[in-house]
């Protein structure tokens, strides 16, 4: 029998793991450990999961803060149905997978890659266009945000473009460009000025476990559950960013979503930026319902929301 493991490191994508029967997975902080988790509640050779006499078992291996079972804490235990584990303070869900079960998460698999290869294919189409209204430039961007909340599986986000003059919202898909100056704004400061500052992508599966979003007004009022901001970068600098979440319950991050996601909005982001340079993109005039919104405003308006040791954001 096949088993699926999902770990979720705080502030990072889910890392998905299936063991298959006849081996051991070897859980811990260290380099060759078949799931590493590099957290320092966690002991290089931390836990051993492996199938046994017909049963998946998991073995604590003397670590230092302990293997826990749906948070009881273990030395040794079959896991023989669907089960939280904690190793130190890194969570994961455990569920033993049937063959047929197994191959139809491969499918699921290989078909978000294809939705990638076609989201791709289409983002190059648009670039292609010629429309002296500038609408092409507007098209590229809005299908840009579709094709991550869809490989992200979440339903509201908005991007985030250096016009020259500072941050600009110039998409957005059910958050009101008029609204996110005041206190029903539905995103995350912090989570889209780290990204930003630091040039990665910011994941977040657990908004309750993290200290730094936990307590941020718009995140609680908000109710959001999960959140990705990924950056837009040329040269080393980035011009903007793409911020998706959402607040109804939903699969993990997984480090599989993020390498998608990373490898669209990077090729995204080259044609934005090419679009960018011609001005299109700045000569452009927002339709109706698409009024560009700046980001220092916002960022303004959520000072207590933001990152204290986070720099302000200007131009790009």
């Amino acid at each position: 029998m096949q088993a699926r493991l999902i770990a979720y490191p705080p502030d990072s994508a889910a890392i998905v793991c299936r063991p298959a029967a006849g081996g051991a997975l070897r859980i811990g902080r260290a380099d060759d450990a078949g799931l590493r988790l590099d957290h320092p509640s966690v002991s290089r050779e931390h836990a051993e999961l492996s199938f046994r006499d017909g049963a998946w078992r998991l073995r604590d291996l003397d670590s230092k803060n302990g293997s826990f079972l749906d948070g009881a804490r273990v030395a040794d235990a079959a896991l023989g149905r669907e089960c939280w584990l904690r190793f130190g303070d890194v969570y994961c869900e455990f569920a033993p997978l049937s063959d047929e079960q197994a191959a139809a998460e491969a499918a699921g698999q290989a078909a978000r890659r294809a939705v990638v290869t076609a989201r791709t294919a289409r983002i190059e189409r648009l670039t292609r266009q010629e429309d002296s209204e500038g609408t092409s430039a507007q098209a590229l961007l809005d299908d840009s945000l579709r094709s991550v909340l869809e490989l992200a599986q979440c339903e509201r986000g908005f991007v985030l473009l250096d016009k020259g003059n500072g941050l600009q919202v110039r998409a957005s898909r059910s958050i009101d460009p008029s609204q996110l100056r005041g206190s029903a704004f539905a995103g995350s400061v912090g989570a889209v000025r780290r990204a930003l500052d630091q040039h990665r992508p910011v994941v977040v599966n657990d908004i309750g476990r993290e200290s730094w979003l936990s307590d941020r007004d718009s995140v609680v009022a908000a109710g959001i559950s999960a959140l990705v901001c990924l950056p837009l970068l040329e040269g080393g600098e980035a011009f903007g960013a793409i911020y998706a979440d959402r607040v109804r319950p939903g699969p993990a991050i997984t480090t599989l979503d993020l390498e998608l996601l990373e490898a669209f909005v990077e090729g995204a982001a080259v044609w934005i930026a090419a679009q960018r340079t011609r001005a299109l993109l700045a000569a452009q005039t927002p339709r109706p319902g698409r009024a560009s919104t700046d980001w220092e405003g916002i960022v303004a308006a959520h000072g207590g929301d933001a990152d204290a040791e986070a720099p302000a954001i200007g131009a790009a």
